[in-house]
């Protein structure tokens, strides 16, 4: 489990991709290396609803991946 794994597709989305594919490839990141951690689930929520093209606006995405690393790191 790295963190550096984590902090590259997250740092992708904080920089203004708000594609489908940089929401998946973070969710898979967390899957991967962080299963079960309950410090990720609410990440993983708010990317589940991107992923399957419900409102999740930008903003709030952002705030939830900076309150993950704050608890992961």
């Amino acid at each position: 489990m790295t963190h550096e794994r984590f902090l590259e597709p997250a740092q992708r989305v904080l920089d203004g991709d708000d594609s489908i594919e940089a929401a998946n490839e973070l969710a898979a990141v967390l899957r991967d290396d962080f299963p079960g951690d309950e410090r990720t689930e609410d990440l993983l929520e708010v990317l589940a609803r991107v992923a399957a093209g419900e409102d999740a606006e930008a903003a709030e995405v952002r705030t939830v991946i900076r309150e993950t690393i704050a608890r992961l790191v």
